[in-house]
């Protein structure tokens, strides 16, 4: 991820690496192939499923993979591209009041700041993320 233009307007780019190390692609191959057997069993057979995707062109763990790294996609919330943490951390973007490490005035209040993704929606955890954001603004703002 990364700023590619100084135009505000212009979209940041996004690089999720998907299936970028061997343990994942393995983890990918051993989860279609688990899939497979569990559709192919004896319960599911009245429904009688047939494979759409990744198709049953697609045997070998190379196949497999590279058919995986084209149809995969997250469901989930991605979080913590903006860490809160201390600044000693390499890895954290913003303190415990959302200020981002050495660039004064500028605060982050999204999912982003989330360490780890929450166990349930993460739409929740961000609106409380967003009023504390605009309580600690106004409570700065009030000190200034």
């Amino acid at each position: 991820m990364g700023i590619v233009s100084a135009d505000a307007d212009a979209p940041p780019k996004i690089t999720p690496h998907y299936l970028s190390t061997e343990e994942d692609r393995r983890v990918a191959v051993e989860s279609i192939r688990l899939t497979r057997r569990i559709v192919g069993g004896s319960a599911l057979a009245v429904y009688t499923p047939s494979e759409f995707l990744p198709g049953e062109a697609c045997q070998t763990d190379e196949e497999l993979a590279e058919a995986a790294t084209r149809i995969g996609t997250t469901i989930f919330h991605p979080v913590g591209t903006c860490k809160m943490g201390p600044a000693s951390d390499p890895r954290s973007v913003v303190d415990h009041r959302l200020r981002v490490h050495g660039v004064p005035g500028l605060r982050i209040a999204d999912a982003s700041v989330m360490p780890t993704i929450t166990s349930g929606n993460t739409n929740a955890p961000t609106l409380m993320i967003a009023e504390k954001a605009a309580a600690m603004i106004v409570e700065d703002a009030r000190r200034a």
